[in-house]
């Protein structure tokens, strides 16, 4: 009966182990949706709304992801090359403006001292 219990208590808290490690990387995925939008903002420094490869020149993080996010290869990456990007690489929708994430979330939720 002990051993029952043991092994319940075992599944149970690998359950929730599971659940927070889907927690963490969704949070992860969010983050890094919203650093690539960050980015392709700040290198879009003409700013008509895309990317070209004469912007990237230089930047380290952007720049070797390139070719995987020009879907059409024309030299250019558009922010809905940029959202399909993000949903199939992180699993998440191009990320708004006011979107904040799971840490965040929790920060302002906490009573302050």
């Amino acid at each position: 009966m002990k051993v029952l219990a043991s092994y319940a208590t075992a599944f149970a808290l690998l359950g929730l182990a599971a659940h927070a490690h889907a927690d963490a990387r969704s949070d992860y995925y969010q983050r890094a949706a919203q650093r690539d939008t960050a980015a392709f903002h700040a290198l879009d420094v003409n700013h008509d709304g895309v990317v070209e490869r004469s912007e990237i020149i230089g930047d380290n993080d952007f720049g070797p992801r390139f070719r995987d996010m020009d879907r059409n290869d024309d030299g250019i990456v558009t922010e809905a090359e940029l959202a399909l990007y993000m949903r199939e690489r992180y699993g998440v929708d191009a990320p708004s403006a006011n979107q904040a994430t799971m840490a965040v979330q929790h920060l302002a939720a906490a009573p302050s001292p």
